[in-house]
């Protein structure tokens, strides 16, 4: 468009360079985020929002001593006239105001479920179903626009997990759009679309958990929760029907009636709802069955004994082409007193159960029950087919049966058979048809024969559809257990028959226990039925109710709902206290249909002691909370002396103070965030110490602000599942409404100071809060110390004192000119009386007091409208006293006015009440610990440790006294217990503080502490190396290092299977990773085999299994990378390999070893030098008699030697009980050996004392 074309049409086209324009754009977008959403105002400490909640319910009256009204009249309220951006914000912001452990001090009072600390939703702001949903009560089941006429009630209602609770009031929601949601089996409801019901869902790791969601949120193929509680909730008394008889007229028949709906009465009432019809002159039974006829006819005579029930036998016809029999009554006064009782008149397709059977109690509901089963039930079997169930017409009577059924645990299928068109009810399960016959069961022996037989047949108690949804993969994403992949446990009844085994071996291998999670679902037998329908239901009416209790939950057609409700607490009434004394500047909302405040008046420092937190563009502000008493003496503090320094002011305010208590670790964060408006401080769990049966119990009762609990309990299972953290034997969640307490069992032998540390240093149970002190100043974000917070705040509250006390002011001022034109009437009261008593209007009146007394029209006013009582010598008195009061008011006032200092002490005076009305101790304790923490091996004794590892892959340490000194030739003891197919590979010893770093056979090298390697017993097979270690396929470990530091002075000297050495500086493997690094590079069928720690200038000694040695100087290798391949070290003949290096010394004998358990020592010297490469020396004779060489090492007479064979013997001689030989000899028994055993392994240990 041309500037000509854009001037034709009205408008002005102004240049921009698109840049500045989107640079404009976006720092205007940025700004109202930053003022209109994301950070708090310095004044108050909230954000709009929070502003407009709390307002509104000032508003509207919701005070702490008021009722309770619902969260969603809140929520309407802050939508309609301040906040139009969805209620789900609106709501989220009511949610965290009403969470203690959220807020140091909540400004809203919330009743029901606002969440909790574990991450669980608040429930829904309100629930509302259709007034045909039926509730659970102690008065039977009631359709909830029946449940009341008022909004006063005082009823019990069955709530979630079997709990009975109160319902207290009762609300018509009046009309609004609903929704219909239907389910697998036919169970449904209809309520409003933000109805919520609980659901059964999952959460990351596949755990089953309960969720609440709207109706307008479900899905087909959620999981909805049914209720089937039996025996929970019953009316206890018979229902009194003498309401029910009908009105007698002059000519009224009347006949005997019965005084209450007994078990006869709803055996009467089921028969005719099934196999009956009434009109307006008779009722009328028909059936084949002569004895529930005759039965049926005994029951009546009981109750109706003077209303004569005929009785005709009938030749077969359409119905069943069998004899009947019909029942008739005629008598119109018991007619009328069974329609009044609910037996009505319509036809099959409108029939419904009467209410008096929904209200009565349980054995009369089961009488009424068998009744009708009798005539329109059934039972067949045939095959693998069993149904049971029944049938009729009428869909409401059928919904109404089936919810009925649920009182008894018993679930059923709803369908519509298009064929009979009719609707079915079916039981199906081996549990559900059990429990229709214990508590219902049939009339006639035949049927009851018939289910009995049906019952016996059933070989196995499942159900395709009655099952836990989720568990099955979640229990099994934690083991490979044969027996769990195999047997079925999803069911109640297998869960039932496997949960403790299964619940043991999860035990065994994640230290973890299941066993409540299975427990609770067999407690509560709720059934999980999937959606399969969700529709629109079209504008209703709709109910609720309010239930008193935490959860405010009930069941309603057996869907669980629940909702919360609201009010302000009085210490948010505070933060409102003056807001009609223009005390602070009101704006046009967003529609300029009302007004809003844009700060409130704060008696209280609430951005102190709250805290705030809130992510803008570009910037984020984390205030945390603090301790109200500490926070009004630095105020207070502040104000007596001005010139006070952050530090100063620090002697108050200790630091934060979080609502989940906790321990703050050192002061050094907290000075520089109080310093400079930033900073992070090191935030721990509380814990405890205690001893239960010789068993240390680590006992956590607080943990860290804005932690989730569950996820904090989930994340200590996962690393106990993962062995990353070791110790721990079970772990429990205790915490109850009094408080926290996870409950972290240790194993025996486990060190609890460790384990703490453990936790510390891999959980929440240890976080930092990074501070940030960002708030609106004048609406520009700023970075503010703990000196200008106090300054900024005292700064408002100077203002708003200032404007109370001139609208104080103002208002006196008003009222005395009022009492000074009274006073003047009241001196001259004859003649006002005659002025007024002459004037023609009330107008003239006015006009002539103002001439004649000299008054004002206010003043005249108030004379004219001053009642005769005031005349009085008593009321003068008062009135001439309420002006000497305000006169001094007025001075008082003014001087206030004219003096900033009695502002403040004002300010002063009422903080000191605050604090004296809401002080509490601090939660949070300042300990004097600076860093994360101690390493763990800080905590850990120094001490030697034998290291043991098997050939399949098990990993142990234990102290090295464990083992006795034996002589030569002695039968040793039991170093670790194996599997037949096993064998112990290697064992070794290093301190406790020692890394150790694993070379395996595919030349990788991992780390580890040797404190992280598991301790047991010395029978103990102890733990897979590869929950130690992360090895990859077929990596197997094949030598061990200890070292303390690593340093550019020392080499790890390599050996490999096809006769390989490398030599690499030690600083070179510094740097642990996860998976591993390559310590060298291998060729195709080569491993490595043995790694030595030497300092560059030593002797290397290999030896062949075939008896052969070759002994060189370590200066001959050159040290290459860490990932290099290496140089040859010995040349080998056919089928020979490498099986030992050894660092050369001739103050040492050299052991060897062979696989029959023969061995000898060697002088060193024995060995000439040559240079690497050669073919070597004869370092033993092999034979058949003794066998390859598996092992030397090198010793002195002052050392011990272990000896360990395949099958897990081992023995420990003194090196010097071992001949000295020479080189070419085949060495003297040192193991006596049980057949097919064989020496694996032999390892050099310090000697052990006798003393």
């Amino acid at each position: 468009m041309t500037e000509e074309t854009g001037q034709k049409l009205g408008t002005r086209i102004i240049p921009r360079i698109i840049q500045e324009e989107m640079k404009q754009s976006y720092l205007d977008y940025s700004m109202s985020v930053i003022v209109g959403r994301a950070l708090p105002d310095v004044r108050d400490g909230l954000k709009p929002v929070h502003r407009r909640v709390l307002y509104a319910m000032w508003e509207s009256s919701l005070m702490h001593d008021k009722p309770f009204r619902k969260s969603a009249f809140v929520v309407g309220r802050v939508l309609s006239a301040y906040h139009p951006h969805g209620d789900a914000a609106v709501y989220d912001t009511m949610t965290r105001l009403a969470q203690d452990f959220s807020l140091r001090y909540p400004l809203i009072d919330g009743q029901g479920n606002w969440g909790s600390i574990d991450g669980d939703p608040a429930a829904a702001m309100r629930y509302c179903v259709t007034g045909e949903s039926l509730i659970a009560t102690g008065k039977g089941l009631i359709r909830i626009d029946e449940l009341s006429e008022k909004e006063d009630l005082d009823i019990k209602v069955l709530s979630k997990d079997k709990k009975i609770n109160k319902a207290s009031k009762w609300f018509d929601s009046g009309v609004h759009p609903t929704l219909k949601i239907t389910t697998n089996k036919g169970y449904s409801i209809t309520g409003s679309k933000n109805h919520p019901i609980m659901t059964l869902s999952k959460d990351e790791s596949g755990k089953p958990i309960f969720l609440w969601k709207l109706l307008e949120n479900i899905n087909k193929e959620d999981f909805v929760v049914i209720d089937r509680s039996s025996d929970s909730l019953w009316p206890k008394e018979k229902i009194d029907l003498s309401e029910y008889y009908p009105k007698i007229k002059r000519t009224t028949n009347v006949r005997i009636l019965p005084k209450c709906l007994d078990e006869d009465l709803a055996f009467i009432l089921g028969s005719f709802i099934s196999e009956g019809s009434l009109n307006d002159i008779k009722i009328e039974f028909c059936n084949s069955d002569e004895t529930w006829v005759n039965n049926l006819i005994e029951r009546w005579n009981n109750i109706f004994p003077d209303s004569k029930l005929h009785k005709f036998k009938r030749k077969p016809n359409s119905y069943g082409k069998k004899e009947y029999y019909r029942l008739e009554c005629h008598c119109r006064y018991t007619l009328e007193f069974l329609r009044n009782i609910g037996l009505s008149s319509l036809k099959s397709s409108k029939r419904q159960m009467p209410k008096t059977i929904l209200y009565s109690p349980k054995e009369v509901v089961v009488a009424f029950l068998k009744s009708y089963f009798e005539g329109d039930g059934t039972i067949t079997y045939s095959g693998k087919m069993i149904e049971l169930g029944c049938c009729s017409t009428s869909e409401k009577l059928v919904n109404e049966v089936q919810i009925l059924l649920l009182r008894f645990g018993i679930d059923a299928f709803k369908r519509f058979d298009r064929h009979r068109l009719v609707w079915k009810l079916y039981l199906r399960g081996y549990r559900n048809v059990l429990r229709f016959y214990k508590e219902l069961g049939f009339l006639s022996d035949y049927k009851n024969k018939k289910l009995e037989f049906v019952i016996f047949s059933y070989k196995k108690d499942f159900s395709l559809l009655d099952h836990v949804p989720f568990i099955s993969d979640y229990i099994r994403s934690f083991t490979n257990s044969e027996f769990i992949a195999k047997h079925n446990f999803d069911r109640y009844s297998s869960m039932e028959n496997n949960y403790e085994k299964i619940s043991s071996i999860l035990l065994q291998e994640t230290e973890v226990d299941f066993k409540p999670l299975f427990e609770y679902l067999l407690t509560y037998n709720y059934l999980f039925d999937k959606v399969i329908q969700v529709e629109e239901a079209g504008i209703q009416k709709v109910y609720s109710i309010k239930v008193e209790s935490n959860c405010h939950s009930f069941i309603s057609n057996g869907f669980i709902s629940h909702n919360t409700e609201c009010r302000l607490t009085k210490l948010a009434e505070e933060m409102l206290e003056d807001i009609d004394k223009k005390t602070v500047r009101f704006v046009p909302n967003f529609d300029n249909s009302a007004t809003e405040p844009i700060v409130l008046p704060s008696r209280l420092p609430n951005l102190l002691i709250n805290g705030s937190s809130g992510i803008a563009v570009g910037m984020a502000t984390n205030i945390p909370p603090h301790n109200i008493q500490e926070v009004i003496d630095a105020v207070v503090k502040q104000i007596d002396h001005p010139d006070l320094s952050v530090e100063e002011i620090m002697h108050t305010i200790q630091g934060p103070d979080f609502p989940t208590g906790a321990l703050i670790c050192g002061r050094s964060g907290i000075r520089e965030a109080y310093s400079t408006g930033r900073g992070k401080i090191l935030i721990r769990a509380k814990t405890s110490m205690e001893q239960d049966k010789n068993r240390s119990v680590i006992i956590v009762n607080e943990i860290p602000f804005m932690v989730n609990k569950s996820e904090l309990l989930e994340e200590m299972a996962d690393l106990v599942r993962d062995k990353k953290i070791i110790g721990i034997s079970d772990l429990r969640d205790e915490s109850d409404r009094h408080g926290i307490r996870i409950v972290i069992e240790l194993k025996k032998d486990a060190d609890g100071n460790v384990v703490l540390n453990q936790l510390f240093q891999h959980t929440r149970m240890q976080t930092t809060f990074g501070i940030i002190i960002l708030a609106l100043v004048n609406n520009e974000p700023k970075v503010l110390n703990l000196k200008q917070l106090v300054h900024y705040y005292i700064e408002h509250r100077k203002d708003v004192v200032r404007k109370r006390t001139l609208f104080d002011l103002n208002k006196a001022q008003t009222r005395a000119h009022i009492l000074e034109g009274l006073i003047v009437a009241l001196s001259n009261i004859n003649n006002v009386i005659k002025l007024i008593k002459e004037s023609k209007s009330v107008e003239s009146a006015r006009e002539k007091l103002t001439a004649n007394f000299n008054l004002t029209n206010e003043q005249a006013t108030a004379i004219l409208e001053m009642r005769l009582q005031r005349l009085t010598s008593l009321e003068q008195e008062k009135i001439k006293q309420e002006h000497a009061g305000l006169l001094k008011l007025i001075e008082e006032l003014k001087s206030i006015l004219s003096n900033p200092q009695k502002i403040l002490e004002i300010i002063k005076k009422e903080l000191i009440d605050l604090k004296e009305k809401y002080k509490d101790k601090r939660r949070t304790q300042i300990i004097e610990l600076e860093s994360a923490g101690l390493e763990t091996e800080d905590l850990i004794k120094d001490e030697e440790m034998a290291i043991t590892i098997t050939n399949s892959g098990y990993i142990k340490r234990l102290p090295l006294q464990t083992y006795k000194i034996q002589h030569r030739g002695g039968k040793g003891v039991i170093a670790t217990t194996t599997k037949d197919e096993d064998i112990v590979k290697d064992i070794f010893v290093a301190s406790t503080h020692s890394y150790i770093l694993f070379f395996t056979n595919k030349g990788k090298v991992h780390w580890l502490k040797v404190y992280n390697i598991p301790e047991a017993s010395r029978q103990a097979r102890g733990k897979a190396i590869v929950n130690v270690l992360e090895l990859g396929n077929d990596e197997i470990v094949t030598a061990f290092v200890p070292v303390r530091n690593f340093d550019n002075q020392h080499y790890l000297i390599m050996a490999t299977k096809k006769g390989t050495i490398k030599k690499t500086e030690l600083m070179a493997y510094s740097n642990p990773r996860r998976h591993g690094i390559v310590a060298i590079t291998l060729e195709q069928g080569d491993a490595l085999i043995n790694v030595e720690l030497t300092d560059g200038n030593q002797q290397i000694i290999l030896a062949t299994k075939k008896g052969l040695a070759v002994r060189f100087e370590e200066r001959n290798v050159r040290p290459t990378g860490r990932s290099s391949q290496g140089v040859r070290g010995i040349n080998l003949k056919n089928n020979d390999e490498v099986i030992g290096m050894v660092v050369a010394s001739d103050e040492k004998t050299l052991l060897t070893v062979t696989e029959n358990g023969y061995g000898k020592r060697t002088q060193i010297s024995e060995y000439r030098l040559i240079n690497r490469g050669g073919s070597g020396v004869i370092n033993m004779q092999c034979s058949e008699r003794n066998g390859n060489v598996v092992s030397i090492c090198p010793v002195t007479d002052n050392d011990d030697i272990i000896f360990i064979s395949k099958n897990g013997i081992i023995i420990r001689v003194p090196a010097s009980d071992i001949s000295v030989i020479g080189r070419s000899t085949q060495g003297v028994r040192i193991m006596k050996l049980e057949q097919n055993d064989k020496i694996v392994s032999a390892v050099k240990v310090a000697r052990e004392s006798n003393d």
